[in-house]
């Protein structure tokens, strides 16, 4: 009865080691903030992530890590024009087609097979602090 209790959680537990080493196949491109022509009285802020083809991980996080920068740039480009319905969508399909295709338009292999998005924030310009990149001081 021993044995078998002790081969039990022997094998829970190596199961849970393989899943803790396994990497996620998404990968951060970095923190976006924006105004929208339309909506000049508010400030957006998002994460935007990629999920890479796991097969090709290595190769996908080296692309995006080098072309980073461009993808901000041409996404807050685009975000800045895009239509306040758009930024309105609680599932942010339109948005997440459109960076999706700003990723892939900066990326010269198809390594990425959707875009995540998180930490979206809505906040009245008014609130913001006037440097953008500022972090507030901790409480």
């Amino acid at each position: 009865m021993v044995a078998i209790h002790a081969a039990v959680i022997g094998y829970v537990r190596s199961r849970v080691a393989r899943l803790s080493n396994l990497e996620s196949s998404a990968v951060e491109i970095g923190r976006l903030r924006f105004q929208n022509v339309n909506e000049p009285d508010m400030v957006y802020q998002l994460v935007l992530h990629a999920v890479v083809d796991p097969t090709r991980h290595f190769r996908g996080e080296q692309r995006l890590t080098q072309t980073r920068m461009e993808i901000i740039e041409s996404a807050e480009q685009m975000l800045r024009q895009v239509e306040p319905a758009w930024l309105a969508d609680p599932a942010q399909k339109e948005i997440r087609e459109r960076l999706m295709d700003v990723v892939l338009q900066n990326l010269d292999e198809p390594l990425v097979q959707r875009v995540l998005i998180t930490d979206w924030l809505r906040i009245p310009s008014s609130q913001t602090s006037p440097a953008i990149g500022a972090t507030p001081p901790l409480l």
